[in-house]
């Protein structure tokens, strides 16, 4: 490493790595955390050199510590322990531990990074009293196996484990449990802090509760250790159900016969007299017990002396009622509480979807109670009925289980929308033909025929323009819901999804929609005003300009209603595209290409280049970061989109408006590469329209230059830079033609500004 003397790295091999105790000289130690990862080689080479020089000139480990958590390459955590000599155990595999997030009965849990991923992971490290405990190890290894197994979006989902031998081999070996990382708090820290929640959104965190515990049934797992403090809550309200350290298997014992695990104060009866006898119900006890506590800030049965007595008491204790502490709590909620608290298992609901269609009633503000009848007369549910007014949104919703039909629909049902139901694909197909609906909430997989065969039978032959679906799924993989998503469907939700989840994907399908139809009725209007235009103007190109300026008009408004792009990024990209293709007119490589009603077409087509958008999901273009591989997919086919809305308009309009057909080539083509590797259909060289390879540089610059969440703006220096030294993406002749006029791109960006 550069810095670094020989003398160092030779004290780096007499000592232990990672090490224990903090070497007398500055340089060895910072040696040391380098060839462990626990500074980082790319942040330590990310600083600049004056920095690096006053680091290695630190006087002993202890300067050079503070110094390094100054610069931010350790944590106030990392450097503790580096101070007080205790540096084993930070770094573990392939993750740096962060920071202390807390501690429970089987271990203490860190926050901690893969050192290459840079991802945020946190790491549960068996409790050193208890590691050389052989029934604490098997049950460590037994919450590490039985993670591993469950799949669930409400469950904190396992990544890895391993094990570090210590440095003294008569201390035996560190044994540890890498999870996905949580931002949130949990339900008990969150109640503190905020106070009892709101009924509908106790229930919603439940529900989703019930969920996981519906997955772990599945797999034969009881937790046996559910409460508030093992529920995490997301900023945006997904609860993650966390700390399987004492959960077990049906047919597998790890617990002693007699013995008593877990909380007692959410602990069942049966499980204070016996852990290792304990099934599900023993679990919807204690989640009974969290719901009270989201609903009143109480704990269900709070103690009042010594354990035996509590133990006692709790085998005949009824359950309380979140009603008399606060009257807002509907009675028919508290009922359920009852329910899930019964003393005798075998009064509690038989598993957790039985709670699950139990709380659906309460997942939406309201007094609660029985649901609301089905609007519909017949298992199709689509008999829509007539109201003065403006028409409400029809929103039909499809799939086999009725408790997803039923929250679907007490969760959307408004003066604005209106919900019926379909079980099966048939029903739904049939219901679709006899009253179309606004938009489809369709399950991807059902008895006979599946959502996605429905998709694809509605995109054959659609029933209405612009019908919405939006698919849910609980299993499919990122490429199952790829496909369902290139068969035509708009959106997906997976199972289980919240209540906010679900308002917010339907409000913002039905926000396209609006849009969309919206365009339909200016499309109509064009129409007429072409006729019109036809009637009174006899100057052919008069007729063609004030069309082209009415439809370009238009259609660029629909795309800043959608916030898709802002007004001056749309007079910038005229710009650049403009001052490009003046320029490159003047090169041998696109003489008599490029003339003065070429460049007037490019002025007038470039606002359209990325029209597809408006057909995206609002959750992908609001995204604050960097999209996945899946979301990238679904980012590619505006370009199609945008495409076939302008194919459309120009099949409506027959040859009266020819600048589409260039349109319709700059939407399609400007992000294809002049070497193949673009999208959407990989075309390379001179097979890329010439107005297309025009408008890719000017996107491409406007792109480097703007400022985004997951990336600072560059100066015009470095993007220009950048365009020049790319090697195969754009056209070189036009890449001479820029570095020409770079410097009119400057001046419009700052003229133009957002």
């Amino acid at each position: 490493m550069p810095g670094l003397s020989s003398a160092a790295r030779a004290l780096h091999q007499t000592q232990p790595s990672p090490w224990n105790g903090t070497p007398a000289c500055a340089e060895g130690l910072l040696e040391q955390m380098l060839m462990s990862s626990l500074v980082l080689r790319e942040d330590w080479e990310a600083l600049p050199g004056p920095a690096r020089d006053r680091l290695l000139a630190a006087r002993d480990p202890y300067q050079l510590v503070d110094a390094l958590a100054e610069h931010g390459l350790l944590t106030e955590y990392q450097a503790d322990r580096v101070r007080a000599g205790k540096a084993f155990g930070l770094v573990l595999g392939n993750y740096r531990v962060l920071e202390r997030l807390g501690a429970g009965g089987m271990g203490v849990v860190f926050k901690a990074e893969h050192v290459r991923l840079r991802r945020p992971v946190a790491v549960k490290v068996l409790s050193l009293s208890l590691e050389q405990t052989g029934g604490a190890l098997a049950r460590f290894d037994g919450e590490i196996r039985a993670v591993a197994r469950l799949r669930h979006p409400n469950i904190v989902a396992a990544i890895d484990a391993g094990e570090l031998p210590y440095p003294e081999p008569e201390r035996g070996t560190l044994h540890y449990f890498v999870m996905e990382f949580v931002p949130g708090e949990d339900l008990e820290a969150h109640v503190k802090a905020h106070g009892p929640l709101p009924p509908e959104r106790a229930c919603d965190l439940a529900y989703q509760v019930a969920s996981a515990l519906a997955e772990a049934h599945k797999h034969g797992l009881v937790h046996r250790d559910l409460k508030p403090s093992n529920v995490l809550v997301t900023p945006d309200g997904q609860a993650k159900l966390l700390d399987f350290g004492l959960a077990r298997q049906f047919d597998h014992r790890l617990t002693e016969p007699g013995s008593m695990m877990g909380t007692i104060e959410y602990m069942a009866p049966e499980q204070a007299r016996d852990a290792s006898q304990v099934d599900i119900r023993a679990d919807l006890f204690a989640l009974g017990g969290t719901l009270f506590w989201c609903l009143t800030g109480r704990g269900p049965f709070p103690p009042e002396g010594s354990l035996a007595e509590e133990l006692a008491r709790r085998q005949v204790q009824p359950p309380p009622s979140a009603h008399a502490l606060r009257p807002e709590v509907p009675p028919a909620l508290d009922a359920v509480l009852a329910r899930l608290m019964a003393c005798r298992p075998e009064e509690r609901f038989p598993n957790p979807r039985a709670v699950m269609n139990a709380l659906v009633p309460f997942l939406t503000a309201g007094e609660g109670g029985p649901p609301p009848a089905s609007p519909a007369d017949g298992p199709a549910a689509a008999a829509w009925k007539p109201q003065a007014g403006p028409r409400p949104w029809r929103v039909l919703v499809v799939d086999d289980e009725s408790s997803v039909r039923l929250m679907c629909r007490l969760a959307l049902t408004s003066e604005q929308v209106v919900c019926a139901e379909a079980a099966n694909g048939a029903e739904a197909l049939a219901a679709v033909a006899a009253h179309p609906p606004d938009l489809l909430l369709l399950d991807l997989a059902m008895p006979g025929m599946g959502g996605r065969e429905v998709c694809r039978r509605l995109r054959e032959s659609p029933s209405g323009r612009h019908l919405k679906v939006i698919l849910f799924s609980g299993h499919a993989s990122g490429d199952e819901l790829s496909a369902a998503l290139s068969a035509g469907a708009d959106d997906f939700l997976t199972k289980p999804f919240s209540v906010v989840q679900l308002r917010a994907r339907v409000q913002a399908a039905l926000r396209l929609k609006d849009a969309q139809d919206g365009g339909d009725r200016l499309n109509r209007h064009l129409v007429a005003l072409n006729q019109e235009l036809e009637q009174h103007l006899t100057a052919r190109d008069r007729e063609l300009a004030g069309v082209r300026g009415a439809l370009v008009l238009a259609l660029t408004g629909l795309l800043q209603a959608r916030q898709v792009e802002t007004p001056a990024h749309l007079l910038r990209m005229q710009r650049f595209s403009r001052c490009l293709a003046e320029e490159a007119a003047g090169l041998p490589a696109f003489a008599g290409r490029i003339d003065g009603d070429f460049v007037q077409g490019l002025d007038a087509c470039v606002p359209l280049h990325d029209l597809g958008k408006v057909a995206l999901p609002d959750h992908l273009l609001l995204k604050p970061g960097r999209l996945d591989d899946d979301e990238r997919l679904l980012m590619h086919t505006h370009a199609l989109t945008g495409a076939e809305l302008l194919a459309e308009v120009a099949r409506r309009h027959g040859e009266a408006l020819p600048f589409l057909h260039m349109a319709i080539d700059i939407a399609r083509h400007h992000h294809e590469r002049w070497d193949g590797s673009g999208y959407p259909d990989g075309l390379a060289g001179e097979a890329i329209p010439l107005a297309a390879r025009l408008v890719a540089v000017a996107d491409v610059y406007d792109a480097l230059r703007s400022r985004r969440v997951y990336k600072p703006a560059l100066s015009h220096g470095a993007a220009t830079r950048l365009i020049l030294a790319s090697d195969g993406q754009f056209d070189p002749a036009l890449l001479e033609a820029f570095g020409r006029c770079q410097h009119l791109f400057e001046r419009f960006f700052q003229e133009l500004a957002d």
